[in-house]
């Protein structure tokens, strides 16, 4: 039987959630069903799961009015555990009966589905295809002669408003996620979208957008897998992030670094180092630099005294031994 694809979003979830609820649709779906996981945004979704935080978000409704889809909201309470109530999902979902059901009807059985076929090599994950950061897409962001205030948003709706003269960010404070995705843009901001943002607290716009890109999934496809760079400064990680990774980069690229020379001397995975880039490209804290200029060197590796010691003596009892 010829494989059908179909096309699932999920929105709003926190890893964790989004990972249960994927293992309970592969064990719903027939085997003849070939999962893609797709971003709100993609035209070609069938299905899409939002956390009831977002629902109302303007980003979500928009695809929700433009596109007639089968769509689930997502919340947790766990009385009504696995339940569907008014296109309302619940979790955790122990007992898939009613979310079998629900596919079945809106999905399996449903006439309407689209049953394209797509190569299986397609790519599963949300990719940053329109991102050319050669292409200056943060540098005109941040462009000096830029005065006015800009909207940074993406499918969910509000992220932050940004003045690049005076360096500060004002948050969306009822966004839960500090990351974006594909569907990341920024815009002159309108007096609608300084209500979506909270102008207590004002954040430095370099520190945070920096930190926004490196907690950003699949980020690093945005830049070459090799390449000479140095940052300008050393990045400032949220608290809640591993620390000792991004400080052992920095103090390599500050020096003005290879990306392949760091990956085989730490071991660090290049998709990471490659964020590490990303995420400096994007807070404008990194410039590319030639093959010639100062580098950072890798530490010689030296034999262990002891050892050293050993061999000596080992040919000093030979020569004894043999009257060399």
């Amino acid at each position: 039987m010829n494989k059908q694809y179909i096309n699932i979003g999920i929105a709003g979830l926190s890893i964790h959630d989004s990972d249960q609820l994927k293992h309970q649709l592969y064990a719903i779906f027939p085997q003849h069903f070939n999962i893609q996981w797709k971003s709100a945004s993609d035209v070609n979704l069938d299905c899409l799961f939002i956390h009831e935080r977002f629902f109302d978000t303007e980003g979500i409704q928009k695809i929700l009015t433009r596109r007639a889809l089968p769509w689930l909201k997502i919340s947790k309470d766990n009385q009504q555990s696995g339940r569907v109530r008014n296109n309302t999902l619940f979790l955790p979902v122990d007992d898939n009966q009613e979310l079998n059901q629900w596919i079945d009807k809106h999905l399996v059985s449903h006439n309407g589905l689209n049953e394209s076929i797509e190569y299986a090599q397609q790519c599963q994950t949300q990719c940053f295809s329109d991102f050319n950061l050669e292409d200056d897409y943060f540098k005109k962001m941040y462009a000096e002669d830029n005065h006015e205030k800009l909207h940074l948003y993406d499918d969910l709706g509000t992220i932050a408003v940004i003045d690049t003269a005076q360096n500060i960010a004002w948050l969306n404070l009822e966004r839960q996620l500090q990351h974006t995705d594909a569907s990341f843009k920024y815009d002159f901001a309108s007096i609608e979208d300084m209500t979506h943002v909270s102008r207590k607290h004002p954040v430095i716009l370099q520190d945070w957008i920096w930190n926004l890109f490196w907690q950003t999934p699949n980020f690093y496809q945005t830049v070459p897998e090799d390449g000479h760079f140095r940052i300008l400064s050393w990045p400032k990680p949220a608290e809640h992030l591993s620390h000792k990774q991004i400080f052992q980069l920095s103090a390599c690229f500050i020096q003005g670094a290879k990306i392949s020379t760091i990956t085989e001397q730490y071991d660090i995975p290049l998709s990471t180092v490659r964020q590490f880039i990303a995420a400096n490209m994007a807070s404008l804290n990194i410039k590319k630099i030639n093959l010639w200029d100062k580098h950072y060197t890798p530490p010689e590796t030296h034999e262990p005294t002891e050892e050293k010691n050993f061999v000596q003596n080992f040919f000093s009892k030979l020569r004894r031994k043999f009257g060399f």
